[in-house]
């Protein structure tokens, strides 16, 4: 039996196309959407909870040199309008400054791989504050929030304290 090359090339690639095709519409679609929207709430509720947290926790002598480096970040935020250049510019200076801050200032041994995590959520703290309603007259200075995030990452993983202090 001789298979024609033309039509098998015709069929091969009309399977091709078919294929992925009818497996979307034969995968379930709540299991999946459901998933990602839970695990979205869920991060949402961790980082509200840690927000909580942060404005809890004690400034120490370095929140000059933090509003400083936030100050920097917002800067460059207002300067480019390009998301992941916020991102990949802006965010990474401010992280580098920040390292560069704790590790002048301070002479313990961090955890710097969770540190460095639990900064990059610091920015957040700042745009929280920015959404919280005050009352008439009341004016928040949000850099402040942000630097106190900053702190308790350094108590957790830099000083050696523990957040579920």
């Amino acid at each position: 039996m001789k298979i024609d090359k033309n039509k098998f090339n015709k069929l091969l690639k009309y399977t091709l196309v078919v294929l992925p095709f009818c497996a979307i519409l034969l995968l379930p679609r709540t299991t999946g959407e459901s998933h990602k929207i839970s695990l979205i709430a869920m991060q949402y509720d961790e980082l509200v909870e840690k927000y909580e947290v942060v404005k809890q926790a004690e400034q120490s002598d370095l929140k000059k040199i933090f509003i400083k480096i936030i100050n920097t970040r917002l800067k460059c935020y207002s300067e480019t309008s390009d998301y992941s250049l916020r991102l990949s510019e802006c965010r990474k200076n401010y992280q580098y400054a920040i390292l560069r801050a704790a590790r002048e200032n301070l002479k313990s041994s961090p955890s710097l791989g969770d540190f460095m995590l639990c900064t990059q959520d610091c920015p957040l703290a700042y745009s929280f504050c920015n959404g919280e309603e005050l009352s008439e007259g009341e004016s928040k200075d949000c850099r402040e929030v942000e630097t106190l995030c900053i702190e308790l990452c350094l108590d957790a993983f830099w000083r050696g304290n523990s957040l579920s202090n």
